[in-house]
């Protein structure tokens, strides 16, 4: 039996015990510090969170890789032994007794040379490497993994032209209109991999709606609920949701999970700051699991539409005229707007 410790930062939050890989027991100790989801979690529970933050496995080459540094390809040892280190949280664990502060934990150089193993899937030794923090990799329908540049953490991901075309346009177009939205970047000439700055700050955390819906009374996972649980937040985090969800409406994104939106909290009190930006679009537009645009998102969700909505569709659109690759968004949005 062994007994560790869960760290928000560098403060204590919960301990637990495990037995053969086996979560036994799970002691909340600073709750407001700690993601909704297992404020008051069960063991079992905290076990469900602690294999969720394992690098992703269904890829073969994150699966020989975890094999390499850690022996294992069971997700509670592999979270374990990664320390549960992640760029998008501030969580780390620890057996009782030892402690390396978050900031020390994950060195740029040892984990770029995880990232370069991801992207080229050649032999760097990694077996000599020990890295303790691999955080290769968030589970996802492509291939990912962080690296360092430019003073900043990045997401990579290696995925078809037109995904990585679709995440490029649609955070240019959403930016330039001052909505929030995640940077995304081209990487090499063919357009099969792109990259996007990680958008937290210095003592942030993002915790997904999957999480953070356990903050409300009603948890549940109908869009109403969502909408009325978001806007109960107040005016700024109702806005900023409409905005997401139009765009959705517009570009055809169908893929909006309750994963891949959420808010930002603050390590150190647990505070809601704002909504995350929006992320995660490269199933969208001409990306879409059909590969042909069509505006019935648009149609539908403009139904129950307000004025704000007409508002935003309008600047919307008139962003768009300047971004040629999206011309049919344009034309849907044209389209309505002339009705």
């Amino acid at each position: 039996m062994s007994r560790y410790i869960l760290y928000n930062d560098d403060v204590h939050v919960a301990q637990f015990e495990v037995h053969n890989s086996v979560i036994t027991n799970f002691i909340p100790q600073r709750p407001e510090l700690l993601p909704m989801q297992i404020r008051h979690a069960t063991a079992d529970a905290f076990a469900s969170w602690i294999r969720e933050r394992a690098v992703d496995l269904n890829n073969v080459i994150h699966r020989n890789l975890m094999y390499e540094l850690t022996g294992s390809r069971d997700k509670t040892t592999l979270a374990l032994r990664t320390h549960m280190f992640s760029i998008t949280d501030t969580f780390t664990c620890f057996e009782d007794g030892e402690f390396v502060p978050r900031l020390q934990l994950c060195r740029p150089e040892d984990q770029n040379q995880v990232s370069d193993y991801i992207l080229v899937s050649s032999d760097t030794s990694l077996r000599n490497l020990r890295v303790s923090t691999p955080n290769a990799s968030t589970d996802g329908s492509f291939t990912k993994t962080w690296k360092y540049e430019e003073n900043a953490w990045w997401l990579y991901k290696l995925q078809f032209p037109s995904a990585t075309e679709s995440e490029v346009e649609i955070s240019r177009v959403l930016n330039s209109i001052g909505w929030d939205a995640a940077e995304y970047r081209f990487v090499g000439r063919f357009r099969k991999r792109v990259k996007t700055r990680n958008f937290l700050g210095s003592q942030e955390f993002f915790e997904p709606y999957d999480s953070f819906r356990f903050f409300f009374d009603n948890p549940g996972d109908d869009d109403d609920v969502i909408c009325q649980n978001i806007a109960s937040l107040g005016d700024a985090y109702a806005n900023a949701w409409k905005r997401i969800l139009l765009a959705d409406a517009l570009f055809l994104n169908m893929d909006r999970h309750m994963r891949n939106f959420g808010v930002i909290r603050s390590s150190t009190t647990g505070e809601v700051l704002r909504l995350a930006p929006n992320f995660d679009n490269n199933q969208a537009y001409l990306a879409n699991p059909g590969g042909t645009y069509s505006d019935v998102m648009l149609r539908r969700y403009m139904l129950h539409a307000d004025c704000h909505d007409r508002e935003n569709l309008e600047t919307l659109s008139d962003a768009l005229l300047v971004h040629p690759s999206l011309k049919h968004a344009y034309e849907a949005s044209r389209t309505y707007l002339n009705r």
